[in-house]
Order: C-alpha cells, then structure tokens, then sequence
C-alpha cells in the first residue's frame, strides 16, 4: 500500500513537471497525458485502501483516489475547457489538499512526533487550490503552469504522506532499546526526587536517611549473591543429574539381578574356600622347623620319598589330608635360607650416601674451572705521578704544533722553489 501511494505521488509529479516544460503548448494537446496521469494516480490509491487489511488505512484514501478517478475521467473526454481550466484543476487541489490535512490528523494517533510533517503541504495545496478558484486573480498568469504548480503539489504531499501512512511496526531490538531508556530515564529520575528529598532535611536526618540507604543497598546485594549461589547450586544439581541418569527397571528385571547376584555369591564363596585351603596346604609343605642343637640329621631317601628326621620326634603341625603325594616339593625348600643381618644403629653405613659405591666421588666443577682455565698475567706498567702526567699534557700540544710547521715548511718549499725535486729512479 505504501508502494502504491509513492507511484501514484511520483506520477503526479512527474505530469506536473512536464506541464511546466510544455507551459506554451495548448491545453488540448497536453490534456490526454494529464487525464491518464490523474487515472493511474487515483487507480493506485484505491488499490491502496483495498490491499490494506490489517493495517487499515482511513477512509479518506478510498475518497480521494475516486476523486483523482473521476477527475480524470472528466479531462480524458475533453469535458474541460481553456477558460475553465485553471478553476477545475483549483478545485480538484482544494478538495485533495484538505483530504490530506484529515489524513494527518489520523496519522497523529499512532504517530504523534511526525504527524506535523504533513501539515504544511496540506495546507498549502488548500491556499494554492483557493486562489485557483478565483478568475480574477489568476487572469493573467499563464494556465498551464498553475496546472503544473498544482499537480507538484499535490504529488510531493502524497508523497509525505506515504511516510507516515502506516504504523512502524518496532523490531525486538528496537523496543528492547526503547526499554533500557525507559528505565536508565527512569532511575535519573529516582535519583533526582531522592536528592531533593535529601536537601529538604536537617543534617541528622539526612546522616540517617543515608544510612538506611546504605543498609538496604548492602541487604539487597546480599540478597543477589544469595540468588546468584542458589542458582548455581540449581544448576550443578542439574548437570550431576544429566551425567549420572537413574535406571527405571521393572520387578522382573529386579528378581534377576537378585537372583544372578545370590549364585554369584555363592560362587565366589566355593573360590574362596578353594584358594584358602590351597594355600595353607602350600605354606606348610614349604615351611619348615627353624634349626635347634637337639635337631636330628636328615637321612638321604630318595626323591619319591619325603625326609624322615632320625632322633626325637618333635611336634609338628599335621597337615590337612590330601590325595596328592608330597614328593612334589623342590629339594630347595629343604634347606634354609641364610639368616639376614639383624638391623641396628652398629650395622648402620656410618659413611656419607656420597661417598658409597652407589655415589662415587665426582671432582667439583670450580677445581675443574680453576685447572683448565688459565688466568692472564698482568701487564708490567710503570705508575705516573700527578708531575709528569701534567709534563706530558703540555708537551703533547708544542710536539703537534712543531710538527704541522715543519710538514707546512716543506710543503711550501716544495710549491714555490724553481728547481723541481731530483727525480728518483
């Protein structure tokens, strides 16, 4: 619709400047192109009222667009006369000038910052369309440029008024913005009514005012960093939630777990019992006696056979029955292991941990720095004293001086003289 009313807008202007370039030209030559310029504008402004159904545009479109139809109409069947021409497009601008002045107070409802914006065009068609009107006045101005004057007129209006049409729909950004004036407006203003308060009280009263302030400033941050630690603590609940889901089983599924746990139970019970007694049977063919002076010697048997002691029988611990024959062991579990060495402070190393075998003795890096690198002689220097530093400062300058002079000498010698130099082979 808004598209619609700007080419209507355009196309009056257009015909209206073109009225003007062509000013000397008779009106029965132009009038064809005027009349279908007014038909197509008042075609597209009706078309505008009838697309607009949400956004429902005032009624005085629809009249104004059947008014430029029927306007045009008129001057396409050369109803319109040179004499009569200036009043009929006169009236055609009054009536369309203040159509829009309605048209802006309807704009002022929705839009009351922009709604003036049309008001001087509209006004202005009106003034311009009145004097139209009158013959007396507009006697002796040519009639094709009050035409075209007209038509520009009522064009750029349109135009205008195509802005302002509609109401903006606002963008989430934009009431979001609109928002966060609103309130930094809002706590100015706060601000503002607290301070006038605050000068209107004696100085105690105020000292208290401000401490109640405070308090309540500190209470509600507190309140926030309550807030803000709940809400984490919500948060972490959630995603312990998230990474250790529960599993909802059925009675059934229940029973089985129960009962496949119970036989393994049981199962590992039997094991159990299996290892310990295998193990007791392992410890006791492996230890033996620890060696006495009353201890008998062992007689030589054979492999198959287990070592019977000669001598008095001591007690020793029965072993559990088994089918197995205890020929089985190694012929090292028979003898003894040597007897360690007690721990104690005498059998402590005494020397340092560095100086053992595991830690030989390194040679330290500064002898190995002060072998290898030599270190430079001094340079034989006789010391001066104050006299003969002084000495030689000042015949430093008189050596210099003497010199130049005698290069200076021999140079000039050298220039002026008329015997050249003996030549040297």
């Amino acid at each position: 619709m808004r598209v619609l009313t700007v080419m209507s807008g355009v196309i009056i202007s257009a015909t209206g400047a073109w009225c003007l370039a062509y000013y000397r030209s008779a009106f029965s030559s132009i009038a064809f192109v005027l009349a279908i310029a007014m038909t197509l504008s008042g075609v597209f402004l009706i078309g505008a009222y009838l697309v607009s159904r949400k956004k429902s545009l005032p009624d005085t479109i629809l009249i104004e667009g059947m008014l430029t139809l029927l306007f045009g109409f008129v001057t396409l069947n050369n109803e319109v006369t040179d004499t009569a021409m200036a009043m009929f497009f006169g009236a055609w601008l009054t009536t369309t000038g203040l159509i829009r002045f309605t048209q802006s107070l309807a704009v002022s409802r929705f839009d009351p910052k922009n709604w003036a914006r049309i008001l001087p065009l509209s006004i202005l068609s009106s003034i311009f369309g009145f004097i139209m009107l009158m013959h007396s006045l507009i006697s002796t101005l040519n009639q094709l440029t009050l035409v075209g004057s007209a038509l520009i007129l009522n064009g750029l209006s349109q135009l205008v008024y195509a802005m302002y049409m509609v109401r903006h729909d606002n963008l989430p950004q934009t009431e979001l913005a609109r928002e966060r004036v609103e309130a930094k407006q809002a706590v100015a203003e706060a601000k503002r009514k607290e301070r006038d308060e605050l000068r209107r009280l004696t100085r105690s009263e105020r000292e208290a005012r401000k401490k109640e302030l405070r308090d309540a400033a500190a209470a509600l941050a507190e309140n926030k960093k309550r807030l803000a630690r709940i809400e984490k603590q919500k948060q972490k609940a959630a995603r312990e939630a998230l990474l250790e889901p529960t599993i909802q089983l059925t009675e059934t599924q229940m029973a089985e777990i129960a009962g496949a746990m119970q036989q393994g139970d049981a199962s590992l019970s039997d094991e159990a019992s299996d290892e310990a007694a295998t193990d007791l049977i392992k410890t006791q063919e492996v230890s033996l006696p620890q060696k006495t002076d009353e201890e008998p010697e062992l007689q030589a048997v054979p492999e198959t056979e287990a070592p019977v002691p000669v001598g008095p029988k001591t007690e020793e611990p029965v072993p559990i029955a088994s089918a197995e024959p205890t020929s089985f062991a190694p012929e090292e579990s028979v003898t003894q292991p040597e007897e360690e060495p007690e721990m104690s402070w005498e059998s402590l190393i005494k020397e340092p941990a560095w100086q053992t075998p595991a830690f030989p003795h390194k040679p330290d890096i500064t002898e190995i720095l002060e072998r290898e690198v030599k270190k430079p002689e001094p340079l034989p220097f006789t010391p001066l004293s104050l006299e003969e530093l002084i000495a030689q400062e000042k015949e430093a300058p008189s050596r210099q001086a003497d010199k130049k002079k005698e290069e200076e000498d021999q140079r000039f010698t050298e220039e002026f003289s008329w015997h050249w130099p003996p030549k040297t082979d």
